[in-house]
C-alpha cells in the first residue's frame, strides 16, 4: 500500500471508527451508566484512533533501525481452514463466529499478521481493537493487569463494571499475541484467565496466536486455523517489498527460480524469505538449507552497515574480532535461555553479557559488548526499559549453534538430559537447528532412542530384520488416547493424552504419528459417535487432567483404544500402521548411518 492509498485509507478509517466509538458509548450509558466521557469528543476520537494506529510500527530483522509501518512491507497471509486456503484480511474473511487461535511455526509472521488484522479492523470501524502481548505477562502483571492498562493507555481508566459493559457491547476485539511465549509456570492460569473472558463475555471477539502444541489449542472456546506457509511465487512478493531497487529484486527472483530452485522449499516463510535478501545482499550467493541462513546472520549483520562504505570501518567498543563477537553472543543466548525471560532488564542484560565474555576468557567491557550487539548487529533491540532478541529463533539458533560446539561428552549429557527429563518442548526449536548442524550426535543421543522408545523396541530388534510393529502394540499406543467428539461439531475432534503430564517428547511424537493417521484417515467426530450406538462402553469419563477445560454440554468422550479394539476404526488402525513403520524404517536408516560414520576413519591410509 503506497502512501496515497494508505492516507485515504486512514481518512476513511477515521470516519467508520467515530462511529464505531458513538455507538459503544451510548451502549455503556445505557447498560453501565458510564459516560465514556475520555473517549465523548472527536478530538479524543481522533487521539484514539491515533494511539491504536500505533500498531502498525515496528522494528524487524530486515528493518532495526528505527520503526517503520507494517503496511510499507506487508504481504497477503493465507490460513488453512480444514483443507481450504483463505487469504485473510479482516476477520470477516475467516468465515467464523468462534474465538479463534492462529497457529504458526517460527518465522511465519503470526505477530505481523496479527497487528496487520487489527490495523484493518481499526479502519473498518467494527470494533475497538485492542493488541497485546502476552509476553509481557509475568508474576506481578495478569492479563488482566494488562488489559487495564492497554486501556488506560488508550486514555480510558476501566473498573470491573464499565469492562463488563465494554465487553457485552459486541464492539471490542481482543487480540492476544504469542500464546507459546507466556512464562510456562504461568501458561496455565493465563489459559484460565483467557477462557474465562470467553465464556463470561460471549460477545468479545478474542483472537490468540501460538506456535503449535500449546494447551491454548485444545480449549473448547477457541476454533484452531493454521497460518500457511507461502506457496509458489508468493515469496517472490515478500522479496519486492523488501527491496530498494526493483531491478536487485528481479535479479535475486531470477537467480532463485533458474539456478537454485531447490532453495525455494526453504523459502516457506517471510522470516526465511528476508534472511535470504540478507544473506545475497551481502555474499551474492544463496544458502543451501534452514541452517545455512542463520549462521550467516551474525556476520552478515555485523558488517552489512559497513560493506556498502568502502574504505570505512565502524568504530567497536570492545577489541574482538568477529568470531570472538560471535562466540560471547552464542554464550549470551544460552544463558538468557537460562532466565526464562524473554524481555531482559539493564541489569540483567549486563550481567548476561559479563558472564559470557568471563567463559569465554575475555576482558571486554560488558556495557560496550551489550552496545556493540545492539548498535550494530541490532540482534539485540532495546524496547523501553527491556531488551529482546530481534527474533526468537535469533536466540534459539545460536544457542544451538553454541551446543553443536561443545564436545561429545557434553553433547550427549544434554541429548541425554532433555531425552530424559521432560524438557523437550522447552528445547524444541533448537533440536530442530540441531538436527541439522550436529546431526550426528542428534540422531545418535536423541532421536533413536526417541524412536526405540516410543516404539518400545530395542537395537537387537534390527539384527532379526523386524519388519513392522506388532499388532497389539498399535493397539497400545492408543490405550492412553481419548477422543472429545461434540455433538454441535460433528466435523471437529479434540484429542487428549493422559496422564497430561507423561514425558512430552513421547508425547509429541504420538501426537504427530497419530495426527498422520488420523488425517490419512478421514475420521470425523460424527465416524466415532456412530460407533457408541454399537458399543456403548466405549464412553469414558472426561479426563482428569484437563479439568481446567471447561466442558461442552455436548461433548462425548471416548477411548481410542477401546475402539481400535472392537475393529470399529480400521482406516485408523492402517494408517497407524503405516506411520510406526515408516518411523522402523527411519529407524534403521539412521542406525546404518551411525555404524557407518562410527566405523570409519579418516586417518586410514594417511599416517
Amino acid at each position: 500500500m503506497n502512501a496515497i492509498s494508505t492516507a485515504a485509507a486512514t481518512l476513511a478509517g477515521k470516519e467508520v471508527f467515530k462511529k464505531v466509538v458513538v455507538g459503544i458509548y451510548e451502549y455503556c450509558l445505557n447498560e453501565a451508566g458510564h459516560t465514556l466521557k475520555q473517549w465523548s469528543t472527536e478530538r479524543q476520537i481522533e487521539t484514539l484512533f491515533r494511539k491504536i494506529s500505533q500498531v502498525r510500527k515496528v522494528k524487524t530483522i530486515w528493518q532495526v533501525d528505527k520503526s517503520v509501518d507494517l503496511l510499507a512491507f506487508y504481504c497477503d497471509s493465507h490460513v488453512l481452514l480444514g483443507k481450504k486456503r483463505k487469504r485473510i484480511a479482516q476477520l470477516d474473511d475467516f468465515g467464523l463466529n468462534d474465538n479463534i487461535v492462529i497457529q504458526g511455526i517460527a518465522g511465519q509472521g503470526k505477530s505481523i499478521f496479527l497487528r496487520y488484522l487489527c490495523a484493518n479492523e481499526l479502519w473498518r470501524g467494527q470494533y475497538i481493537p485492542l493488541f497485546l502481548e502476552l509476553r509481557r505477562i509475568n508474576h506481578d502483571a495478569s492479563l488482566k493487569d494488562r488489559i487495564e492498562n492497554a486501556f488506560h493507555s488508550l486514555g480510558l481508566s476501566v473498573d470491573q463494571t464499565l469492562f463488563n459493559a465494554l465487553a457485552s457491547s459486541g464492539k471490542v476485539l481482543l487480540l492476544l499475541d504469542a500464546f507459546d511465549e507466556v512464562p510456562d509456570e504461568l501458561k496455565s492460569q493465563v489459559l484460565t484467565d483467557i477462557e474465562d473472558l470467553a465464556s463470561r463475555h460471549e460477545h468479545l471477539r478474542i483472537i490468540v496466536t501460538s506456535r503449535p502444541n500449546h494447551n491454548i489449542q485444545t480449549s473448547n472456546h477457541f476454533t484452531v486455523v493454521t497460518l500457511d506457509n507461502l506457496q509458489g511465487t508468493e515469496y517472490a512478493q515478500v522479496i519486492n517489498k523488501l527491496a530498494v531497487r526493483q531491478a536487485w529484486a528481479q535479479e535475486l527472483i531470477e537467480h532463485v527460480e533458474k539456478r537454485a530452485s531447490h532453495i525455494k522449499e526453504l523459502l516457506c516463510t517471510p522470516l526465511m524469505v528476508t534472511l535470504l535478501v540478507l544473506s545475497y545482499k551481502s555474499y551474492q550467493k544463496l544458502p543451501a538449507k534452514l541452517s545455512d541462513f542463520y549462521d550467516s546472520l551474525f556476520q552478515t549483520l555485523l558488517q552489512r552497515h559497513d560493506g556498502t562504505k568502502p574504505g570505512f570501518t565502524r568504530q567497536r567498543g570492545c577489541s574482538l574480532d568477529d568470531n570472538e563477537y560471535r562466540l560471547v553472543f552464542e554464550v549470551l543466548c544460552i544463558l538468557a535461555k537460562k532466565k526464562s525471560q524473554k524481555g531482559l532488564s539493564s541489569r540483567i542484560i549486563y550481567d548476561l553479557s559479563k558472564d559470557a565474555l568471563s567463559q569465554c576468557g575475555y576482558k571486554s567491557n560488558p556495557g560496550k559488548y551489550v552496545d556493540d550487539i545492539v548498535r550494530i548487529t541490532c540482534l539485540i533491540v532495546r524496547d523501553g526499559e527491556e531488551y529482546r532478541f530481534i527474533h526468537k529463533t535469533v536466540q534459539e539458533y545460536h544457542t544451538a549453534s553454541y551446543i553443536q560446539k561443545k564436545p561429545d561428552k557434553w553433547a550427549s549429557n544434554f541429548y541425554g538430559r532433555v531425552f530424559k527429563k521432560n524438557v523437550f518442548r522447552e528445547w524444541q526449536q533448537e533440536l530442530e537447528f540441531l538436527s541439522e548442524i550436529d546431526s550426528y550426535r542428534y540422531n545418535r543421543y536423541f532421536y533413536f532412542p526417541a524412536i526405540l522408545d516410543l516404539l518400545q523396541i530395542v537395537d537387537n530388534d534390527f539384527e532379526n530384520d523386524m519388519q513392522s510393529v506388532p499388532l497389539e502394540y498399535i493397539y497400545s499406543l492408543f490405550d492412553n488416547l481419548t477422543v472429545g467428539c461434540d455433538k454441535a461439531h460433528l466435523n471437529r475432534l479434540r484429542f487428549f493424552w493422559s496422564p497430561r503430564k507423561a514425558n512430552i517428547l513421547r508425547t509429541h511424537l504420538l501426537n504427530n504419528l497419530m495426527n498422520h493417521a488420523v488425517m490419512g484417515s478421514h475420521l470425523m467426530a460424527k465416524d466415532f459417535l456412530e460407533l457408541t450406538v454399537l458399543y456403548p462402553d466405549l464412553i469414558v469419563p472426561k479426563p482428569k487432567d484437563i479439568e481446567i477445560m471447561p466442558e461442552s454440554a455436548d461433548m462425548t468422550y471416548i477411548s481410542v483404544g477401546k475402539a481400535l479394539r472392537k475393529g470399529g476404526v480400521p482406516y485408523l488402525y492402517k494408517e497407524a500402521q503405516r506411520e510406526c513403520d515408516k518411523l522402523v524404517e527411519r529407524a534403521r536408516s539412521i542406525r546404518m548411518i551411525l555404524g557407518k560414520e562410527e566405523n570409519v576413519s579418516i586417518l586410514e591410509g594417511l599416517v
